[in-house]
């Protein structure tokens, strides 16, 4: 039994709910809350992209409704605020509406992954911000035409599940969720559906992206071991942390991929779109995570770190910069050259700051990590942060070693190897042209 904490000024008050990203969920809300006669908007940067007219296919249904629009520029108070952009485009997507949020104004995250509600606090109060799980199929035709980019498949009934990260009743709008048979349900303690969501695509999400495949093939007998070793790995994760369904954890990620067997996830989309993934909200806070409770992952962190050396996010921006390097620097980052040993500006510097990516500005070391190895090169035992660096074996020269790259942008940093005389063990060796130093 569901409570409720609303009072008539309550329903006044949300006289609009406000979709803010018309993409499929959005545009899956938009249509559920029309049906239901519930007012609805979409938040939108220019109106003259977009006609009144939205289109519904649903089985052999295809059903027109009329939902305005509000120009994201706009004066007037949004109550409250489906938000529905993906996890890259949170901050972005909040601050060109934050003039129009107020104390008052709620949130209701659709976001995949966890740790929105950092971004979300820098514009609503704590207590306004609410989480939404998605189940429901759709997707939106990929064709470049308003009129195609304004029509919405339902491909297959599922669920909402919402709630806050503190114990609460559900608050007044859930009531007009429930109208619009969303299938909604409210969750006193909705961080365990999150978790549950959130540990089930990092499994699935980025190897079928890595792979190149569809949701079902990750069960063939090539893929299928390390599909397994990371089910495992997360499992003893969820159950440290107290996971009510640590157990359950290998049947519902295997569930899962045999219900969209034939579907490519939307992890596979966006790198084969060349657009921002959802890893760093999903497998990047997992890994923070895992690293402030101790837990050793290794199949975790390796698989952060193919995924970055197959799609380095800030790749463009590194090739471009590249383009003005002098032809050491070039060979070094872009071509994993070697400067000659002791004559690297950083080798011998002992000032305090941060040793950033000099192809991307991404930050990799920091002073504290520094150490004097006689190598020659600039020499660290760990990283500022782990999530920074990818790994990968590296067998030139007749060795075999493991080189360093950056994980944002894949240039060439070094090698790390295991005789490090501190506590780590570890010892970075970097070519100073691949860094920058900020005080």
């Amino acid at each position: 039994m569901v409570s409720f904490d609303y009072s008539l000024l309550d329903f006044v008050i949300i006289l609009m709910i406000s979709i803010l990203g018309a993409g499929a969920i959005g545009q899956l809300l938009a249509h559920k809350l029309t049906d239901a006669s519930i007012d609805c908007q979409f938040i939108v940067r220019d109106r003259a992209n977009y006609s009144n007219d939205w289109q519904l296919l649903a089985g052999e249904q295809s059903i027109s409704r009329q939902i305005g629009q509000s120009k994201a520029t706009d004066s007037d108070v949004l109550n409250l605020v489906a938000v529905c952009v993906k996890a890259p485009q949170l901050q972005q997507a909040l601050q060109s509406i934050a003039h129009r949020l107020d104390d008052k104004s709620q949130l209701i995250l659709f976001q995949n992954g966890m740790g929105h509600e950092a971004i979300a606090e820098q514009f609503v109060a704590k207590d306004h911000i609410y989480f939404a799980s998605n189940t429901h199929g759709a997707f939106v035709n990929t064709s470049s035409n308003h009129q195609s980019s304004q029509t919405v498949t339902y491909a297959g009934v599922g669920s909402i599940e919402l709630g806050a990260l503190k114990p609460q009743a559900a608050p007044a709008w859930f009531e007009l969720l429930k109208q619009a048979e969303l299938n909604a349900h409210w969750h006193q303690n909705i961080t365990h559906i999150l978790w549950q969501k959130l540990l089930i695509n990092a499994v699935i999400n980025p190897l079928t992206a890595l792979y190149q495949c569809k949701n079902g093939e990750l069960l063939s007998p090539d893929k299928k071991p390390r599909l397994l070793a990371l089910i495992q790995e997360n499992q003893g994760f969820a159950k440290q942390i107290q996971l009510s369904f640590s157990k359950a954890l290998k049947d519902l990620v295997i569930r899962v991929i045999e219900n969209t067997a034939d579907n490519f996830n939307s992890m596979y989309q966006d790198v084969n779109k060349g657009i921002a993934t959802e890893i760093n909200a999903i497998n990047g806070y997992l890994l923070d995570q895992m690293a402030q409770a101790g837990f050793k992952a290794p199949h975790n962190w390796q698989l952060w770190s193919d995924f970055h050396i197959s799609y380095p996010p800030q790749k463009a921006k590194a090739v471009e910069r590249a383009k003005g390097f002098d032809p050491l620097q070039y060979q070094v980052t872009q071509q994993a050259g070697t400067e000659r040993p002791f004559t690297g500006t950083y080798n011998q510097h002992s000032e305090t700051g941060d040793y950033l990516c000099a192809c991307c500005d991404s930050i990799l070391f920091d002073n504290q990590g520094k150490f004097d190895s006689h190598c020659g090169w600039p020499s660290f035992d760990k990283a500022k942060n782990n999530k920074a660096i990818a790994y990968r074996d590296d067998l030139s020269h007749g060795m075999s070693r493991t080189e360093i790259l950056c994980a944002q942008c894949g240039s060439h940093l070094g090698h790390v190897f295991d005789d490090g005389p501190t506590e780590t063990g570890l010892r970075f060796c970097v070519n100073s042209v691949s860094l920058n130093f900020k005080k």
